[in-house]
């Protein structure tokens, strides 16, 4: 009996397994099929296409990218905080800019969690490769988070707005191709929106802490919440104070336990008072405080304002209620357009979240649709939203609206080649061609992708070998004048042995003393022509650094004040050395560069026509030769 019941009991056993097998087949054959399944497969195909797209522009240079060198600063700090961390040690002293607001008793990390969040990739690489594949990966992951939210929130057509996302600005991209921390910021943004849609209000408040800690732009999350309540109140008819009060706490829980506490908070008032005016800066700063005109905002972001005229178009409220997620992106984004007009720092957000508002606005405006029933429901109402044949229009509607996707996907593929590769029509075609009336624009067509225009870049290497001379010649701990304030993150990525005067940001040497602020401009611009000894009394600097091409009043100033001599010059940089005594200026022009006497001049023309005369008369005297030998054959 026992033997029969094992037989059964496998027998049993054998036939459910081939059965489970069977519809588990079939189960997977099934989920193939479904619009879920092309879902997931296009989440997937975007989050490569993304990476590829972020490797193939920031390896199109061999430096850090791009337009100023703050991500040398970055990636040697955070090098600095990792060497203080094996040894056993917190924070180290950060003594480079003792003459301004990040002097060694008052620094300020505010980018903090980005600097520990660099680390990992010093691990297993150099510094600069470190940083590079770095921002590759917290950039891919920004540009794949907006695109991850229209998934999760199920926005048809996906590969078109990951075409939308992947052409939505080309200052936007070269922005993420930085090695700084807004990339960062818009993951935590994106994370703190899907919060509020989600009502999970309690967990922005350790998001809010750890954005405090990554970049001093967390207020921007704070604002999204305000945008949320307001929403909320409108729709609901309350005040949901949950997503302000947590979001609130979160940041002041980040400032108070703040490893560089009170000091983080005096910095974030000193960037808040000398960045965010009404009218212009007092003291010039970086290109990218400055703001775009109209024109460039039109013809810098064409796909982004599209965006938003298509956004703006279809929101449309219902029975007297706002289409929430719409209605926050609309709120959200043209605020960030309007900051557009002050600071070109906001290139690097509202591209991204123009394309969102446009998204969840087709997806408020195309709703109740069918395709969002489950797909169960679907099957089951087919045969009756089938029951009446369309008409010949209705067909013509139909495929327009099948074939639309697919036109615009085309569009936005070409955009994409135009903005990251370039066109150059000048090469192509024959004279004929080019001077047909008609065609001649189209072969006068020259645009530099983004692609060059990374590749453009200063090298990698530059100021190399001027600090590696500092590093041997000038005594370690000695400060040096540095003409220019944005030439700091690459001195001091190759050059931690000195200290220097200012650096990343001029106002803050102007907040910390503006008087020395005023001095330094007038010794740069050349105002000042025995510039030597208030470099070194007001200063308490010995040598000078400047820029090979610029600076030329200065460097003058100092050699013929007899005060200077050069120490260091290659074809990139030159180093002066402050002398102990003043000594003789360098003579202008050696014996053999002055200009010849008049009696020179005339013995040179009598000697250059003597030389004539003989030649003259040996081609003479050649060709009468030649005429003899002629005659004799």
């Amino acid at each position: 009996m026992e033997e029969i019941f094992k037989e059964n009991a496998d027998e049993i056993t054998v036939e459910e397994t081939v059965e489970t097998t069977e519809t588990a087949k079939r189960t997977w054959k099934e989920w193939f099929s479904t619009d879920e399944s092309v879902r997931i497969v296009y989440l997937i195909f975007g989050f490569f296409a993304i990476i590829l797209l972020m490797i193939f522009l920031q390896f199109s240079t061999k430096a850090i990218c791009c337009g100023d060198w703050d991500g040398y600063y970055h990636i040697r700090w955070s090098s600095l905080l990792w060497e203080s961390f094996k040894s056993g040690h917190w924070l180290p002293d950060f003594t480079w800019l003792p003459l301004t607001v990040l002097n060694p008793q008052d620094y300020a990390d505010h980018h903090f969690l980005f600097h520990l969040l660099q680390i990992p990739f010093l691990w297993f690489f150099e510094p600069v490769l470190a940083a590079k594949i770095a921002t590759v990966c917290y950039g891919s992951l920004a540009i794949f988070s907006v695109y991850w939210l229209m998934f999760r929130y199920r926005v048809d057509y996906l590969l078109l707005w990951l075409g939308a996302i992947l052409t939505c600005a080309n200052p936007f991209f070269y922005r993420m191709n930085m090695g700084k921390a807004p990339p960062l910021t818009i993951i935590f943004t994106i994370i703190g929106i899907y919060l509020l849609f989600e009502r999970k209000y309690i967990w922005l408040l350790p998001l809010m802490f750890l954005f405090v800690w990554t970049y001093s732009l967390f207020p921007l999350l704070l604002g999204a919440t305000v945008i949320w309540v307001v929403i909320i109140a409108w729709n609901e008819r309350k005040f949901e104070w949950k997503p302000f009060g947590y979001a609130t706490g979160g940041m002041i829980l980040g400032n108070i336990i703040n490893p560089y506490f009170p000091h983080n908070l005096t910095l974030l008032a000193e960037h808040f008072f000398t960045k965010f005016k009404v009218d212009d800066f007092v003291v010039s700063v970086g290109g990218e405080w400055y703001p775009y005109s109209s024109f460039d905002i039109l013809t810098h972001f064409p796909i982004a304002m599209i965006a938003m005229l298509i956004g703006y178009i279809l929101f449309a409220p219902r029975n007297g209620k706002l289409p929430e997620k719409a209605t926050f992106f609309l709120m959200f984004v043209t605020t960030l357009l309007v900051l557009q007009f002050r600071s070109k720092r906001f290139a690097e957000y509202f591209p991204p979240f123009a394309i969102l508002f446009a998204a969840f606005s087709w997806q408020a405006f195309m709703q109740p649709r069918v395709s969002q029933l489950p797909d169960e429901f679907k099957r089951e109402i087919e045969p009756l939203l089938d029951k009446d044949k369309r008409s010949e229009k209705q067909e013509w509607i139909f495929y327009f609206k099948q074939a639309t996707p697919w036109v615009l996907g085309g569009l936005l593929v070409i955009v994409m080649f135009y903005s990251f590769i370039g066109i150059d029509t000048t090469v192509w075609g024959n004279e004929s061609w080019r001077n047909t009336v008609g065609l001649r624009w189209f072969f006068n067509i020259k645009q530099v992708g983004l692609k060059t225009d990374i590749g453009n870049n200063d090298a990698n290497d530059r100021y190399q070998r001027a600090t590696s001379w500092a590093n041997e010649n000038i005594p370690e701990g000695e400060r040096i004048f540095n003409s220019n304030w944005d030439d700091f993150p690459k001195l001091f990525f190759y050059d931690t042995k000195h200290a220097y005067v200012y650096g990343l940001d001029p106002n803050y040497l102007y907040s910390q003393n503006p008087d020395l602020y005023k001095l330094l401009n007038e010794i740069t611009s050349g105002k000042i022509k025995d510039p030597a000894p208030e470099i070194r009394g007001k200063f308490g600097a010995n040598y000078i650094f400047a820029d090979a091409k610029e600076n030329e009043d200065l460097v003058t100033n100092c050699l013929e004040s007899g005060w200077c001599e050069m120490a260091y010059e290659d074809d990139e940089a030159r180093i002066l050395k402050i002398r102990d005594q003043k000594g003789d200026a360098p003579k202008d022009t050696t014996e053999d560069d002055k200009p010849p006497t008049p009696e020179e001049l005339k013995q040179l023309d009598e000697e250059e026509k003597a030389a004539n005369n003989a030649n003259q008369n040996t081609e003479d005297e050649v060709n009468v030769e030649e005429e003899e030998n002629v005659e004799q054959k």
